[in-house]
């Protein structure tokens, strides 16, 4: 346990900028009926995830007061040229208050009754006031995280200051039928909330790159280059 907690605080100096605590989809996450709940949404949280074809993946993050930050952004990862026309979408629901009607924003499954949308990165027609907007780039620039060693390529985050206190749900989908990995960032500060062997545990598997489901040393097209994961899903694609 005291290496486990050394190399944690090594870990933590060398990426304090991006120290989230992570955590691998082990089994599929599940939808709105099994949401996944991040304990604290302040804390931050990196779910390294999958997307089937329809799939989506819920998170729930509890505040007990209005006007308290939500903070979320969803990177993908470089993996040779696999990932590079990949764009999981990401969509931020909360519950309905009044004089906020939220996004009018067409999406590929059904949102449950008394939530709209405050944030989305999916074609919105109309807008509420968060801090960050998505904008398209053609380059597609790159950075790498240092805490876990991982390309990714740039992706806009967002700030957004909840309208009233309640549940808010960050869902991640893609609707192109490309399926792919995901990483989604949440929250703020920079603690381990985790056991630390679990943190280990999954610090270990994104660090040799065990999490991803590409061979990114083989050419997109290559039949040997999927990783077939073991968990299945529920399909919540719309009129479902």
């Amino acid at each position: 346990m005291r290496k486990l907690l050394i190399l944690m605080a090594a870990l933590l100096m060398a990426g304090t900028v991006w120290a989230h605590d992570p955590s691998l989809e082990e089994e599929d996450w599940g939808g709105f009926d099994a949401a996944v709940v991040l304990p604290d949404a302040s804390i931050s949280y990196a779910l390294y995830g999958y997307l089937d074809e329809e799939d989506i993946d819920v998170f729930r993050l509890d505040f007990e007061a209005a006007d308290a930050l939500l903070r979320a952004e969803v990177l993908t990862p470089v993996c040779g040229e696999h990932y590079a026309d990949f764009y999981p979408q990401m969509v931020v629901l909360g519950p309905a208050t009044e004089g906020i009607e939220g996004l009018a924003v067409d999406l590929p499954f059904d949102v449950p009754e008394g939530l709209v949308v405050y944030v989305s990165t999916w074609e919105p027609t109309e807008s509420v006031e968060a801090e960050a907007t998505p904008e398209a780039s053609a380059a597609r620039p790159t950075f790498v995280e240092p805490f876990g060693g991982t390309a990714f390529y740039e992706a806009p985050r967002f700030d957004f200051q909840t309208p009233m206190a309640g549940s808010y749900y960050v869902v991640v989908f893609n609707a192109d039928a490309m399926t792919g990995d995901y990483t989604l960032a949440t929250g703020y500060r920079e603690v381990f909330n985790s056991p630390a062997d679990q943190v280990m545990s999954a610090v270990q598997a994104i660090r040799s790159g065990d999490w991803l489901h590409r061979r990114c040393d083989l050419p997109p097209g290559d039949p040997e280059a999927i990783i077939e994961h073991d968990h299945e899903h529920e399909s919540e694609s719309k009129g479902e």
